[in-house]
């Protein structure tokens, strides 16, 4: 009889190791700290505020953007802002073409039209003294803004 108890505990302690193997995924944005709650205890995962940075990084590199300077044309609100952001970006690119690029932000209730992929303040601060007759109300800002792409000559 004592046998039988032995291999019965036995056996119901290896189904209830397999009973206790649940999984659970992070979300797709890298290693994350956090818990996970179970019916039998708790997963707590932990991480060094560095290794966010590095994944923040890698990101941003493999979106092909990084913290830069655009020169903003043009910034409003309201019914016709949308039509007046798209006026505007067509009226730069008519006038000093694609290679700097433009793009409508929209950052509610705002529309915004910015120019240019710029390394530094500098390469911005000259770009809108070339600009200033024909968008004399703009401004440079810090933005996320893509890679330049180097002309090779």
């Amino acid at each position: 009889m004592k046998q039988l108890l032995t291999i019965l505990f036995l056996f119901s302690l290896i189904l209830s190791s397999f009973a206790q193997n649940e999984t659970f995924e992070l979300d797709n944005s890298g290693i994350i700290s956090g818990e996970k709650k179970f019916s039998n205890g708790t997963i707590t995962i932990t991480q060094d505020s560095r290794l966010r940075q590095i994944i923040k990084r890698h990101i941003e590199v493999n979106n092909n953007k990084f913290d830069g300077w655009r020169v903003q044309i043009f910034f409003g609100s309201g019914q016709s802002a949308m039509a007046q952001a798209q006026n505007a970006k067509k009226k730069f690119l008519i006038r000093y073409g694609n290679k700097n690029g433009a793009y409508i932000v929209y950052d509610s209730p705002f529309f915004k039209v910015r120019v240019g992929d710029f390394r530094t303040k500098a390469e911005a601060l000259f770009f809108k003294t070339q600009i200033d007759k024909t968008f004399p109300q703009s401004w440079v800002i810090k933005d996320k803004v893509y890679y330049p792409i180097e002309s090779i000559e």
